[in-house]
């Protein structure tokens, strides 16, 4: 029962945004596909096999998934100029351009993900295929993407604090997580030294690795 009741409230939540905010609806694409995909994620992922317990880290994950969210909500009943147009044709196409390629890549992120995918840390099990080859984090890397490009089509002070809040408790999120997949899969320690957090560079921990040999 309580996988069918998370199932829907995500996907109703994926109904607010849509509904509420039709303009933003692009940008708000990696939120609101956050909800359709963990609503269906209820259904097939795997079983857990390490959760994660910490308060802070639990908070963190909802504040990443669903703050912007929020925010959105929030401003277009209260404060609707936090999310004025810029009135720049360059910046509002470019915008739109970062939102299309932010989504096309949490989408393909997202499927790769399907079967472990979660709001909370959790290690069900350990992907490395498709744009995971290219980053840990490949979800986030689409909504930096995605979320630049809402910055740049509303460029408000209030709009840039809110994605600065957003992007430190991805951070945060992302430490949780890859502390439980690490304590779970003993292979990830390896992966995480030779893939890079949100693209595809190298880590700081792999050029210390490779210097370190280089030197011996």
């Amino acid at each position: 029962m309580s996988d069918w009741l998370g199932c829907f409230g995500h996907l109703a939540i994926a109904a607010v945004m849509i509904v509420q905010a039709p303009a933003l609806t692009l940008f708000l694409m990696p939120a609101i596909i956050h909800m359709v995909f963990a609503g269906g994620s209820f259904l097939i992922r795997d079983r857990p096999q390490r959760l994660e317990q910490n308060l802070m880290g639990r908070v963190v994950s909802y504040a990443g998934g669903f703050g912007v969210f929020a925010f959105v909500q929030f401003a277009s009943f209260v404060k609707p100029e936090w999310l004025t147009v810029t009135s720049n044709p360059l910046l509002g196409l470019t915008g739109i351009a970062l939102g299309i390629l932010g989504v096309a890549i949490e989408i393909w992120a997202i499927w790769h993900l399907k079967f472990a995918f979660a709001t909370e840390p959790a290690a069900r099990r350990l992907v490395t295929t498709g744009p995971y080859q290219f980053a840990r984090h490949p979800i986030y890397s689409g909504g930096c993407l995605a979320y630049a490009g809402l910055f740049l089509t509303r460029p408000t002070v209030v709009i840039a604090v809110v994605l600065l809040g957003w992007a430190f408790c991805i951070r945060m999120r992302m430490q949780y997580e890859e502390a439980i997949l690490e304590s779970v899969f003993p292979l990830y320690a390896d992966y995480r030294r030779r893939v890079g957090a949100i693209g595809p560079w190298p880590s700081r921990d792999r050029d210390k690795i490779e210097n370190t040999r280089a030197a011996a």
